[in-house]
């Protein structure tokens, strides 16, 4: 019980930190705010940021299940909670360095985030069974991946990266694809379908937040969620290498 309870106060806190970062004045600013300050093509329309309320939602079910599943064997264990206990601390690290213009400490930390965000991922194997439980995990650890990569976006132009000649459309699209080539490899390889889903959303927005002013990556924002969604329907895990 004490596991779940350690589960449920870090959730809490990272809701309540996360929210005030997102959409009240942290330091006299918004973190959307910030995102907003540079030209940055990876960044979405600020619509996109309300994810963080389902992502939420879906974690507070998650820790809710396990309060029902804590006699049985599918229950909580040291090892996930303390991954989990790290993450929302990475977390909340990397917001508060992110408001305090230490961008590139931000960043580190959130690198550090998603590798004990991937650790956490791991520990649900691919078996029926768990998948259901693994989903929050995907989509809090998709989120974060699609984020880690915009604040990186944004940390290069801020430091006047010239790209090596390339324009930042075609950077942006290139970055894109690597984005989506992500989330195509956890589809196949671990069983994964909201991966991609949380890329789709955040490329259809990137696309409505560029619109016809900057066509070549609205329209391979738009391409690479097609090919996404191909992906979803018709990516087939061979079923021999499902436990």
């Amino acid at each position: 019980m004490s596991r779940l309870i350690i589960i449920t106060c870090s959730l809490i806190a990272a809701m309540l930190f996360t929210f005030n970062a997102y959409w009240q004045e942290f330091n006299g600013k918004s973190t959307i705010d910030i995102f907003n300050r540079l030209p940055i093509l990876f960044a979405p329309a600020n619509y996109v940021y309300f994810l963080w309320f389902i992502v939420f939602i879906i974690l507070f079910l998650w820790a809710n299940k396990y309060w029902s599943l804590r006699t049985t064997e599918k229950s909580l264990t040291n090892r996930q909670t303390i991954l989990f206990l790290c993450v929302i601390i990475c977390q909340i690290s990397s917001l508060f360095s992110w408001h305090h213009e230490r961008f590139l400490q931000s960043l580190i930390l959130s690198v550090i985030q998603l590798i004990i965000m991937f650790a956490l991922y791991l520990t649900y194997p691919l078996k029926k069974e768990m998948l259901n439980l693994r989903i929050p995990i995907t989509l809090y650890f998709s989120w974060s991946t699609y984020l880690f990569i915009l604040k990186f976006c944004y940390i290069l132009v801020y430091n006047g990266w010239e790209g090596f000649g390339l324009s930042n459309a075609l950077w942006a699209v290139i970055v894109m694809t690597v984005g989506a080539a992500i989330a195509l490899h956890l589809r196949y390889h671990y069983y994964d379908i909201i991966f991609p889903i949380v890329f789709i959303w955040c490329y259809v927005g990137i696309a409505i937040e560029n619109g016809f002013d900057e066509l070549l990556v609205s329209t391979a924002a738009l391409f690479l969620s097609g090919v996404m969604v191909v992906g979803i329907f018709f990516m087939k895990k061979n079923p021999a290498r499902l436990k």
